[in-house]
């Protein structure tokens, strides 16, 4: 009776066979690929489709060969029992773990649920880790290479050509191994040591960089190819291990071609989140609690914890089957050129996709603050987007095997739909953050907002720009993943060449956006020519498979979508997001530039007290004008450190130029023989015209040379030496800006500084978070003997440092500002007096160290002003700085000046803190009244005077 039973039940599953194509079938069945060798099957109707080959027959061709030897029964001939074993070796026997587990297609698991979800959350933790290195190593490199566009791209892409060669070999590796979870829990440990190792090389760049100095010197032909070497050298093995994990963990979860757009959708999901969190943990918390040797660390367990986690279930899997590769086909040319096209078509796509991000981001920095909090939601917004994709695949579109190409081919067209919608989305951008501020104040508290950077509306106007295209970017990998996948024999090869040439996609669409379409087509002619790409890759896929090509929907699809974007960028007119450059209240617009730096704009102000004045706008952001405030201590960063050096000044260097108000001055002091004006973005010295006379038209001055370059970096190259050193680089807090308020950049200054040599810095004393600027002070302060403070216009301080005490020798600084040049810029910003200047000085060495007191100091490796939101609120107040005034006299060689015009001019300035408090409180007739004692004890000095005339409006 059994016997009979099985007999019917051998006879049911062989029926099918009978008429099979026996040589496709075989062959296909032999590789893996069960839905291929089923394409092959026919019978006298036609061929035997996938679908009605359904689940139940394959559950039933999976366990009749031990049926049928169980039995002793052979009900199909042995050619037959042979295709259907070989379709049995895409399945290993039933795990005993967790009981038996069916994939989508009904095929009996080879992993657990415990194993894959556990790999599954590895691998989350490993982008994570993976993430929070990246952030670290880009930083640190900084201090070796500097943050010039040119350096910053040679970083990013040795970062992502290890991880593009990764990939390739880790394929290759992963197809020829039997236990790939072992190896790949051995990469991830190898990760945690090697991670180490090049944060703690890269933290002691000091100890290694001076030989490469000479090397580093912008005159140098060495410069670009030692820059690239040192980061090739550096990033290459951490990334080859990063890059080459994909491959074994997609070996071994995949063991059908039914799974692999589902498995690899989750895996690539859920390693994307783990970007997106360690992104996040980097940049809101990590960097700000534990800097960067600190965050390393944390990096290193989580790579500890992967890799023991992955050799633990390791032990538990068996290894796997050996998987024969396809024999060449004559028949099976055509379909392989067209997955070659398939692949080279994704390689584009991850051109497009990355190109992307760099215009989005480049034109949202325009509508958000330029912290590190700021471009840590981006980012994250763009991973989550991406995480969304890769589960949607995941789950809805991976089972319709007969629609993948489709989907592919419609992804690419909604993709360009999309980003047409974020055109008008961000034109909007300004005007969405503005309403949803309220929002945001209603719902979250004061602190929580602080604590995430201020910046929370703006994270929600990325949601909304954002995700969509990114979601739709994230579809295509899991895609792209199945549809390229010929062979499970050459699984990890595949997989590994794909993530690759996507890689080196992006890493070109990077280069490509930054250095191209942003600074020649800008913003909108960027976003307009990628819209254009992606269309065309819809059409690419569509015309180069011939599935696709006959579906008429299809291409009547595309056409609309085609007309929708068309009509959609004619209706925006090709200035719409220039316009919202453009559009600041009160201004006229001189000038508008996007470059590869940054997006540059002068614009023209008309006032009654200030008059015509002009403003340096970088990214919407007010980066210097020649307002009477601004001209004023910006004057004075030129002209104090010159005034007070103690012996003859011949060189001397500006770091960071603006509207050139700091250059111009210096340019006054006749004894110097050389000026290096340097700045990251020829730019602003294009632009330096517009602010003509007040920085005394520099660029025609001989004595000034014109570099564009880091300053950081230029002081690490350069041979010279110097008598002064003064910078005015943008607000601290800004990202990146950090590198030139360190120690390590003091100490770097410092060996660059002639003996006597004097550095001045300026330190805005307005944060809403005082401990900021004492930071500033202190790192000052662990570099050199003596620091003093001045504060030449209202809260703009300017610290002075030098190896030599302050000795103020009054004769000599009469003499200094009486010469023509200088005393006509001094006194046109109200400081035309020894006694005026002099005024200015508010506290120097232990007076100034006492009230630094004992906060934190500043370092490469714990930035702390760039993570600002973990120090409590509460600004440095004028009472405070009031009090802390000590007297100059202290610091003076001899009693020749004028003791009660001095008396008299720091009346004038305690009337000018009192007139900036008042104001601040709103109470008008406070600041008149400090206003009017200030005219009256100083009638002709200029500055006093248009702060009455301003007051007046």
């Amino acid at each position: 009776m059994v016997a009979r039973r099985h007999d019917r039940h051998c006879r049911r599953a062989s029926a099918p066979f009978r008429r099979i194509r026996r040589g496709p079938a075989l062959r296909a069945g032999v590789r893996g690929d069960g839905h291929a060798a089923l394409s092959w099957i026919g019978n006298a109707e036609g061929p035997l489709t996938a679908r009605s080959f359904g689940p139940a027959s394959i559950r039933q061709t999976a366990i009749f060969p031990a049926i049928s030897t169980r039995s002793g029964c052979l009900a199909a001939p042995l050619r037959h029992k042979a295709i259907i074993e070989s379709i049995c070796l895409t399945c290993s026997p039933v795990q005993r773990e967790t009981g038996p587990v069916h994939n989508r297609g009904g095929v009996r698991d080879a992993v657990s649920l415990k194993s894959r979800v556990l790999v599954t959350a590895i691998f989350l933790a490993s982008g994570a880790a993976s993430l929070i290195l990246q952030v670290l190593w880009f930083k640190q490199l900084q201090f070796v290479l500097g943050s010039a566009t040119v350096s910053v791209s040679v970083t990013v892409a040795s970062f992502f050509f290890g991880l593009s060669l990764g990939s390739a070999l880790g394929g290759r590796i992963a197809d020829v191994v039997s236990h790939p979870l072992k190896i790949y829990g051995l990469l991830e440990l190898a990760l945690a040591l090697v991670s180490l190792a090049v944060t703690a090389f890269l933290s002691h760049w000091p100890t290694w960089v001076g030989w490469l100095s000479p090397m580093l010197d912008l005159e140098s032909s060495f410069r670009l190819p030692l820059m690239v070497a040192v980061s090739l050298a550096i990033l290459s093995l951490p990334t080859m291990l990063m890059g080459a994990t994909l491959p074994f963990l997609v070996k071994f979860l995949t063991r059908t071609q039914t799974d692999l757009a589902n498995r690899i959708g989750l895996l690539y999901g859920f390693n994307t989140l783990g970007a997106a969190i360690g992104t996040l943990a980097a940049g809101f918390v990590l960097m700000g609690l534990w800097g960067i040797a600190g965050s390393s660390l944390v990096a290193a367990a989580l790579y500890v914890c992967v890799g023991v986690v992955a050799l633990l279930v390791a032990r538990g899997a068996s290894p796997l089957l050996p998987v024969a590769a396809q024999a060449p086909v004559q028949t099976a040319t055509t379909a392989s050129d067209r997955t070659s096209i398939l692949i080279w078509i994704f390689a584009c796509s991850g051109f497009v996709s990355i190109a992307y991000e760099v215009v989005w981001f480049r034109f949202l920095t325009n509508v958000s603050t330029s912290s590190v909090y700021a471009f840590s939601g981006m980012l994250g917004v763009y991973l989550l987007g991406l995480v969304i994709g890769a589960l949607i695949c995941a789950r809805l579109l991976a089972p319709r095997k007969d629609q993948l190409l489709r989907y592919f081919a419609v992804t690419q067209l909604l993709i360009a739909v999309a980003a047409t919608l974020t055109v008008g989305i961000l034109g909007k951008a300004r005007t969405m953050g503005v309403a949803l501020s309220p929002v945001v104040s209603g719902l979250l508290p004061v602190p929580v907002q602080e604590l995430l950077g201020g910046d929370v509306s703006f994270f929600l106007v990325c949601a909304v720009a954002l995700l969509l295209p990114t979601t739709l970017i994230g579809i295509s990998f899991p895609l792209a993943s199945e549809l390229t996948v010929m062979q499970m024999s050459a699984l990890g090869r595949r997989i590994g060449t794909l993530y690759a040439l996507n890689t080196i996609g992006g890493v070109v669409g990077s280069l490509a956006a930054g250095f191209l379409l942003i600074p020649y087509l800008g913003s909108q002619g960027a976003l307009t020519a990628l819209i254009a790409v992606n269309v065309l890759l819809f059409v690419a896929t569509t015309m180069s498979q011939p599935d696709l090509l006959r579906e008429r929907s299809l291409w009547r699809q595309g056409t609309i979508a085609a007309s929708v974007i068309a009509v959609a960028l004619l209706l925006f007119t090709p200035h719409y997001l220039e316009r919202v450059l453009t559009a600041i209240e009160g201004a006229n617009v001189l000038e508008l530039r996007e470059t590869r730096q940054a997006t540059f704009a002068v614009v023209e102000y008309r006032e009654k007290a200030a008059g015509t004045y002009q403003q340096l706008v970088v990214n919407s952001k007010s980066y210097a004008n020649n307002r009477p405030e601004g001209r004023r201590y910006m004057a004075a960063m030129g002209h104090y450190p010159i005034l007070l050096h103690q012996g003859p000044v011949e060189a001397a260097v500006v770091i960071c130029i603006g509207t050139g108000t700091t250059v111009g001055a210096v340019s006054t002091h006749e004894e110097l023989q050389s000026i290096d004006a340097v700045d990251l973005a020829s730019t602003v010295f294009e632009f330096a015209p517009h602010f003509v006379p007040i920085n005394k038209q520099f660029y025609q001055n001989p004595k000034v040379h014109q570099i564009v370059a880091d300053g950081r970096h230029f002081l690490l190259g350069t041979k010279e030496t110097f008598d002064v050193i003064t910078l005015e680089p943008p607000p601290p807090h800004d990202a990146g800006v950090i590198n030139l308020y360190t120690e390590e950049f003091y100490a770097l200054a410092k060996q660059k500084m002639r003996p006597g040599g004097v550095l001045a810095q300026w330190v805005p004393l307005d944060f809403n978070r005082g401990i900021l600027p004492k930071m500033i002070l202190k790192a000052m302060m662990g570099q050199f003997k003596h620091v003093s403070l001045w504060l030449p216009s209202r809260m703009e301080g300017v610290a002075i440092a030098s190896d030599e005490p302050l000795n103020i020798d009054p004769r000599e600084l009469a003499m200094r500002m009486s010469k023509p040049a200088v005393a006509e810029d001094l006194t046109a910003n109200g400081l035309g007096s020894p006694e005026e200047f002099l005024a200015t000085f508010i506290a120097a060495d232990e007076k100034l160290a006492a009230f630094v007191g004992d906060v934190p100091s500043l370092t490469d490796d714990r930035p702390r002003l760039e993570y600002y939101n973990w120090y409590p609120l509460g600004s440095v107040s004028v009472d405070e700085l009031k009090r802390l005034r000590e007297p100059v006299e202290n610091y003076l060689a001899d009693r020749s000046i004028d003791e009660a015009r001095l008396d008299t001019a720091r009346t004038v300035a305690n009337a000018i803190l009192d007139e900036h408090k008042a104001t601040a409180d709103g109470d008008k007739s406070a600041a008149r009244a400090a206003l009017r004692l200030a005219v009256k004890l100083d009638p002709d000095n200029s500055y006093v005077d248009f702060l009455d005339r301003k007051l007046s409006e």
